[in-house]
C-alpha cells in the first residue's frame, strides 16, 4: 500500500521507524515518477501486528513533531 506522507518520505520513514518501530519504505525506492512524498507499507504480518502498527502510525502522525 502506498500512502502520501505529505513531505519527505525518506525522513518520514526513518522517523516512524525510530519513534514507533514501524517500518515503511520510501516510495522513491520504487521509481521516480512523483514518489518522493509516498511511503510503502507491506501487510505481510498477522492481523494483530497490523492493528498495532495502525495504532502506532496514528500516534506518530498525530504528534506535533511528525
Amino acid at each position: 500500500m502506498y500512502a502520501d506522507c505529505g513531505g519527505n518520505a525518506k525522513r518520514f520513514s526513518l522517523d516512524l521507524l525510530q519513534k514507533e518501530a514501524v517500518a515503511a519504505t520510501p516510495g522513491v525506492d520504487f521509481g521516480a515518477n512523483g514518489t518522493a512524498r509516498f511511503v510503502r507499507f507491506a501487510y505481510t504480518r498477522s492481523m494483530d501486528d497490523l492493528e498495532e502498527a495502525a495504532v502506532r502510525i496514528t500516534r506518530f502522525v498525530s504528534s506535533p513533531s511528525a
